[in-house]
């Protein structure tokens, strides 16, 4: 019989997973969304966050659980297609992965996540686990950890970010080139102010050059769920960001497997 070197728990039986958590590994935890990314772009953003962690954890030697694939889009619900969970789901869903991980002597857990929605919640479960546990966790919130340096390098001194637009426009070029929609795309539909605000985003607005905080929802902001430029992307960038994100995690891994996370 041939032994595969597996790294995904979801396709191992409990008794090659018992004798991998001898280990003590370091298991990477992925959360993403699943909602609208502009016309061109598929909903499920999920597939992206799974996918880095997965080759992280391959590259690593390190393994993870299936991703989670919904998250907090509130602000998203206008579009068909997006489906939200709440805060609290969230949490819970997050928290009750990782008691289950640490019932069996699981020390090293890196959450991966995909949508900025979910970062608030899942800061506060590590606090949480941290607290309650005495487990130090880690989390990367990937699109927000591309450095300007990186954005210059890909875009040059054009910043195409967005939502529907970069990074995520690329990433699916090169991910799900196949699904891509970019045919559906049409000329740029930005709304700039409400009631005489100036709308920086869904949620900041600027008065007398300072941002405050407002709460907009997607399709007052654009009819088309797209902030940023999404034509400027590419399958090439795309397996650039994955790949540079890929060895980031990758890192995280190893300083983690060298650290003592029971405090």
């Amino acid at each position: 019989m041939i032994f595969v070197k597996k790294n995904e728990l979801h396709l191992m039986t409990w008794k090659e997973v018992e004798k991998v958590y001898k280990e003590n590994p370091v298991i990477f935890v992925s959360f993403g969304s699943m909602e609208e990314h502009g016309p061109h772009s598929i909903t499920g953003d999920y597939i992206a966050a799974y996918e880095i962690a997965k080759r992280a954890a391959e590259k690593s030697g390190s393994y993870c659980t299936p991703v989670i694939p919904y998250g907090y889009s509130e602000y998203f619900r206008g579009f068909p297609g997006t489906i939200s969970i709440s805060p609290k789901t969230v949490y819970n869903i997050a928290k009750d992965i990782c008691i289950s991980l640490m019932e069996h002597g699981i020390e090293k857990i890196i959450l991966v996540n995909g949508h900025a929605g979910n970062s608030p919640i899942l800061d506060i479960l590590c606090r949480d686990i941290k607290r309650d546990n005495g487990i130090m966790i880690g989390k990367i919130d990937l699109w927000q950890s591309i450095t300007p340096e990186f954005k210059k390098a890909l875009y040059g001194d054009i910043n195409p970010s967005g939502h529907g637009a970069e990074p995520m426009t690329s990433v699916m070029h090169y991910l799900e080139p196949d699904l891509m929609r970019m045919d559906l795309l049409n000329e740029s539909d930005r709304i700039s102010n409400w009631e005489g605000f100036e709308m920086t985003n869904i949620s900041k607005s600027k008065l007398k050059g300072v941002e405050v905080n407002m709460y907009f929802d997607m399709q007052e902001v654009t009819k088309q769920g797209v902030m940023g430029n999404p034509l400027i992307g590419n399958k090439e960038i795309g397996e650039k960001i994955v790949c540079s994100l890929v060895d980031v995690c990758v890192e995280f891994a190893d300083r983690m497997k060298n650290s003592n996370t029971k405090l």
